[in-house]
């Protein structure tokens, strides 16, 4: 047993750690930065206090089938060779997301950023 936490230490200890999103998101202090890491926004919103910098990743459609009752051919299973009901519609849930990210600049300097349906995690160095 004493050798399997010696292995599991050498093999984990020599690897790379990973920033998770919020983390690398964080590191992001400076225009410049942000432009090095994303390149030119697709929109610059400019506000009273601030200048808004918004990165569009465009829409993930998700779809999730659900489970109805009335139209399950495995509810109403009547043996091996019933043919199930074909002109029975499947129901799905279409789900749209925005991808996004939003960084907001006093200056040069990052007051405020915001995500949504991206994650960008950073290998450390």
């Amino acid at each position: 047993m004493r050798a399997f936490y010696i292995l599991f230490f050498l093999l984990f200890s020599c690897s790379k750690v990973l920033y998770n999103h919020d983390d690398a998101m964080s590191m992001l202090i400076s225009k410049q930065m942000v432009i090095e890491r994303f390149g030119e926004p697709t929109q610059i919103i400019n506000q009273d206090n601030f200048i808004e910098y918004y990165y569009d990743f465009g829409v993930f459609e998700e779809r999730s089938q659900n489970f109805d009752q009335k139209i399950s051919t495995v509810s109403n299973y009547e043996g091996p060779y019933t043919t199930p009901n074909w002109e029975s519609e499947t129901q799905y849930r279409l789900t749209r997301t925005k991808k996004y990210l939003k960084f907001r600049l006093n200056g040069d300097k990052v007051i405020y950023w915001e995500s949504q349906g991206v994650k960008f995690p950073v290998k450390k160095n």
